[in-house]
C-alpha cells in the first residue's frame, strides 16, 4: 500500500508540480487506521510526526512544497520512523542526482516528489529483499 502512495506521489508530483492533498491526507488516515487496528497506532503516529519533521525546515524556508512534507508524513504512518529515515536517507541520494539533471537542463526547480517516491521504493525492495540496514538511531 505505501508503495503505491509513494509511486502516485511520485508521478503526480512529475506530471502536475504538486502533491495532492487528497492523497495525502487520506493516506495518512488510512495509515493510522491500519496501524490503529494492529496495534502500532503509536509507533505510525511517531512515524508521521517525524516524517513531517524531517522536511519541515526546508518548507519553512522555500525550499521544498508543503506537498513533499506531507508525503513524508504519510509514509511515515505506514512504515514508523526507520522507514521515514531510510526514505528520507535514499531520497536525498536520488534528490542529488536529479538536480545535477536540472543543474544541466538548467532549469530553476527539481520535483522532489519523485525523489521521496524512488527512495520509498528503494527501501521497500531492500526490505523485500532482506538486506541488512544498518540501524540509524
Amino acid at each position: 500500500m505505501v508503495i503505491l502512495v509513494g509511486l502516485v506521489g511520485g508521478l503526480y508530483d512529475a506530471f502536475t508540480g504538486k502533491i495532492p492533498n487528497w492523497l495525502t491526507f487520506s493516506s495518512m488516515g488510512l495509515g493510522l487506521v491500519i496501524k490503529g487496528f494492529s496495534g502500532d497506532f503509536s509507533k505510525a503516529l511517531v512515524g508521521l510526526i517525524v516524517g513531517i519533521l524531517i522536511y519541515w525546515p526546508f518548507f519553512a524556508f522555500g525550499y521544498m512544497g508543503g506537498g513533499d512534507v506531507k508525503l513524508m508524513g504519510a509514509i511515515g504512518c505506514f512504515t514508523g520512523v526507520d522507514g521515514v529515515l531510510y526514505t528520507a536517507l535514499l531520497g536525498s541520494i536520488f534528490g542529488g542526482l536529479l538536480a545535477l539533471i536540472a543543474l544541466c537542463r538548467k532549469q530553476k526547480y527539481v520535483r522532489y516528489g519523485i525523489a521521496i517516491g524512488l527512495g520509498l521504493v528503494t527501501f521497500e525492495v531492500l526490505q523485500w529483499l532482506n538486506w541488512p540496514l544498518p540501524l540509524l538511531y
